[in-house]
């Protein structure tokens, strides 16, 4: 049974005819290895592609995705002109997952990641042994996770764990839970289950930070940074955020520009715009004016309205203010 509506995208090609279709396969998976929450939406492609939208795309529950590419031929040459072979653009959302625009080609896996913290690619290895009961009530929590129903998703992790108590995933997306509830204290006992699970399970280390950062427990937050560090956690640009955020906040400055350019390096996404900042006042305490403003205006090209805003247009006021004399 499908269970997405079939779009058609329309072709736009002046002075070109379609002669065939092609049929082919793909899937769409999600990070976390949890089932389809809902049926994918699927749009065409923003413009500007060299490639054709997919036509005639369908979602199967199980994830499988056939999609028709249409070949072009030159009317006015009794030959094709252009052959797309297998690949088209396409862009997926599903509720509580990143939109993502992906060149489509036949057998490829779409990864969609979730929203807020990631899973990374090295998921648990307590995944590997989890028993039917406890896989089902943790699929059924991230589905509420994704429509915010805190409280039923709540109710499935402890499920799960109550299962399966060294369900190291399980652990960490019951804190992700408790921590949008504003249940703080619940939240940590929960990520530290996580770690004690699969100390090499990076996740809950980002969590944990984050709310030590929250919580100005700074010591503690360069601490699991340390420990998280050593994981070479490349997919995680916010441990690296965090860390130079605690240890800024220490007066350890070497260590805190260390990792905020490291963080600035990983954010291809600009899902940390506080990380510029970061490093535009770290800069400016270590008296390296030049690069300073160019990282605080940074920050305010990748968030106009940002919290910080109005610091760090005092922060270059400041700086560009003229030497005394």
């Amino acid at each position: 049974m499908k269970r997405a509506i079939i779009v058609a995208c329309a072709l736009a090609a002046a002075g070109a005819g379609q002669v065939g279709n092609q049929s082919y396969r793909a899937k769409v998976v999600l990070e976390n290895g949890a089932a389809l929450p809902s049926a994918p939406l699927i749009v065409p492609p923003p413009a500007g592609s060299d490639l054709p939208p997919c036509r005639d795309v369908s979602v199967f529950a199980n994830g499988v995705i056939t999609y028709v590419v249409p070949v072009i031929m030159d009317p006015s040459e009794d030959r094709m002109s252009r052959h797309f072979d297998d690949k088209c653009r396409i862009t997926i959302w599903v509720k509580g997952y990143r939109k993502t625009t992906v060149t489509l080609h036949d057998g490829a896996v779409v990864v969609l990641q979730q929203m807020g913290d990631p899973e990374g690619s090295t998921i648990s290895a307590t995944a590997l042994h989890v028993p039917k009961a406890a896989a089902k009530a943790y699929d059924k929590g991230v589905a509420a996770l994704a429509d915010e129903k805190l409280p039923a998703a709540q109710k499935q992790f402890e499920q799960a764990v109550a299962a399966y108590p060294d369900y190291a995933q399980a652990w960490s997306s019951l804190g992700e839970a408790l921590e949008q509830e504003s249940r703080i204290k619940e939240a940590v006992a929960a990520c530290e289950h996580a770690i004690k699970a699969d100390p090499k399970y990076i996740r809950p280390y980002l969590q944990l930070m984050r709310m030590a950062v929250n919580e100005k427990r700074f010591e503690d937050a360069a601490a699991l940074g340390e420990r998280a560090m050593k994981l070479n956690p490349v997919e995680f640009t916010g441990i690296f955020y965090y860390d130079a955020k605690a240890n800024y906040e220490l007066k350890h400055l070497d260590v805190a520009e260390q990792t905020a350019r490291r963080a600035v390096e990983l954010d291809s996404a600009h899902q940390y715009p506080q990380a510029e900042s970061l490093l535009g006042m770290i800069l400016a305490d270590k008296g390296d004016k030049k690069e300073a403003l160019k990282h605080l205006n940074a920050y305010l090209a990748l968030a106009p309205k940002g919290d910080e805003v109005p610091a760090v247009r005092q922060r270059i006021e400041d700086l560009e203010k003229p030497a005394a004399q």
